[in-house]
């Protein structure tokens, strides 16, 4: 008798073990991202610990002279990291992570349910690889990566709520947690889109379509409403007009993907694209996979279980498109479509395309890799499909190359873009020797962290490049401070360019006429006011 070929594989209480799955991708995560944490703290971490820090201890009011266009949530969580860790960017990024991990959970939660323990498996180990990705900034204190586990809970509890014939009490909790995510991350609304959305194609009686889905979407939006309660009434503390044009209204008028130009989309897109582009030949590939065994006799495995929803289309005609509706199909795969387009809305509504946008699709987007692996299992021939999930872990790990490199120095550079990253720690240091406790400086123009590190406020609450540029009058403002009586004692110059028309050159003229240059600290210069302010 011929004998079976021997196969090693793990043992079965392993193969379906959350805890074995979500430790192995944790310790593959921290051994992917452990150089990565001690890299230079990122202009938005600076931003949000300087605003926390100041807001906590009492030396500034927020969304006064202390401005950051974000509701208070992010600032909660990076307050509470620096009163009980210290507030360092390991500190800082350690917390991140560890909040990945807790999304990472919820990926193995939602694929589990969804297709099995081997699925779900899948779906953790591409989170594992994802969740710190260079190409994204995925190691970075980033709002996206808190906001993250809010969200993919969201996806839990609406799955409860839908089983339970959509229990008020879970559409309530889903509400509840949307809102919490938008607290984080002002794109974590789009979780509405995403939980009215699903509650509208699984709204079986279509008879009474429109009433359903509003008495269904009515908990869920008192959830979400009852969340804000808290951070609306400390906005009405603080000034209920200047919280509500800082956490929202300055995003719609000024910094939104409805206000900026089609040059800056095509700009923007094209720069993320570069980064991203070992993920357009992940997708290339498994399009290429799916269509050559499109006509395969073997179908993907159905969901392991059974769906007894179907809809009839005749009254919903006209509210949702036809190919939304689910038909005798997987609500698990529709939501999952649900998902990752308000992930896409949520991305593109800040309009800038910056890197770490794309973390708050990590989840869904794993979820759905995973399952497409597993689709196209029984289709290609076996080593046609180890080959295609070779290919798909290479080009995962790609971005990682930069870990290769020998100094931090090195990886800053190609990471961030940024001049004045690298130095930044020593400069702060310089900055907080040669000057007494909240004796004010002013960075030129978008490096918000050396305010955090070296702990000295700024002259002007605008801390970022966008901000300067959204307001016309923004240069003739900082020329009116540096020639002002109560002009900055120092201003640093990040060898950045103006975001003004005339690239500062005016700007410039006016610290030329009241500063000189007292130092060059690795090529960054610091000027020092020659009729020194009053001290705080």
């Amino acid at each position: 008798m011929e004998r079976a070929p021997w196969r090693w594989r793990l043992p079965a209480s392993v193969r379906t073990s959350p805890a074995f799955w979500i430790s192995f991708g944790s310790l593959i995560s921290f051994l992917l991202t452990w150089r990565l944490f001690n890299l230079p703290m990122v202009s938005d971490e600076g931003g949000y610990a300087y605003a926390a820090q100041r807001w906590f201890d009492g030396r500034g009011h927020l969304y006064h002279d202390i401005w950051i266009s974000r509701p208070q949530g992010i600032f909660v969580v990076y307050g509470t990291v620096i009163k009980f860790l210290g507030g360092s960017t390991l500190d800082l990024r350690l917390v991140a992570w560890a909040f990945n991990i807790v999304t990472m959970t919820a990926v193995w939660m939602i694929a589990r349910h969804w297709r099995g323990p081997g699925v779900a498996a899948g779906a953790v180990m591409v989170f594992a690889v994802m969740m710190g990705s260079p190409a994204i900034e995925g190691f970075t204190a980033n709002a996206e990566t808190f906001m993250a586990v809010p969200a993919a809970f969201a996806i839990i509890t609406l799955i409860r709520a839908w089983e339970r014939n959509w229990s008020p009490v879970w559409l309530a909790a889903t509400g509840l947690l949307i809102g919490i995510a938008t607290q984080l991350k002002p794109s974590g609304v789009m979780s509405l889109f995403v939980a009215i959305g699903f509650i509208a194609v699984m709204t079986v009686d279509t008879d009474h379509f429109v009433r359903l889905t509003a008495r269904r979407s009515l908990p869920v939006m008192l959830g979400f409403g009852t969340s804000l309660v808290p951070a609306i009434y400390h906005g009405y503390r603080i000034g209920f007009d200047a919280f509500v044009y800082g956490s929202v209204g300055y995003r719609l008028t000024r910094q939104s993907s409805a206000t900026g130009s089609v040059h800056h989309h095509v700009r923007a897109l094209s720069d993320l694209s570069a980064r991203i582009w070992p993920l357009y030949i992940l997708l290339g590939l498994l399009a290429l996979a799916a269509f050559m065994t499109s006509d395969s006799r073997h179908q993907p495995r159905r969901p392991s279980r059974s769906v007894h929803h179907e809809l009839r289309t005749q009254s919903a005609l006209g509210i949702i498109p036809r190919q939304f509706l689910v038909e005798s199909g997987d609500p698990m795969r529709r939501l999952l479509q649900i998902w990752m387009v308000g992930c896409l809305l949520g991305i593109s509504m800040g309009g800038d395309w910056w890197y770490h946008y794309l973390i708050q699709i990590m989840a869904p987007f794993s979820i759905w890799l995973a399952v497409t692996m597993a689709d196209l299992r029984p289709r290609l021939p076996r080593l046609a499909h180890v080959g295609l999930a070779v290919a798909v872990a290479v080009l995962l790990l790609v971005p990682y190359s930069v870990i290769t490199k020998p100094t931090r120095a090195a990886m800053t550079s190609p990471l961030f873009g940024h001049p004045g990253y690298a130095d930044q720690e020593v400069v702060a240091k310089y900055l907080h020797d040669h000057t007494a406790p909240d004796t004010p400086i002013f960075v030129a123009f978008d490096q918000a962290a050396l305010y955090y590190l070296a702990d000295r406020p700024s002259t002007y609450r605008y801390l970022y490049d966008q901000e300067l540029r959204a307001y016309p009058d923004s240069e003739a403002k900082l020329i009116e401070m540096v020639e002002g009586p109560n002009r900055p004692l120092y201003i640093v110059g990040t060898r950045q360019l103006a975001p003004f028309v005339d690239r500062g050159l005016a700007f410039w003229e006016a610290v030329q006429r009241h500063y000189v240059l007292e130092t060059v600290v690795r090529g960054v210069p610091s000027y020092r006011a020659i009729d020194e302010p009053a001290a705080p």
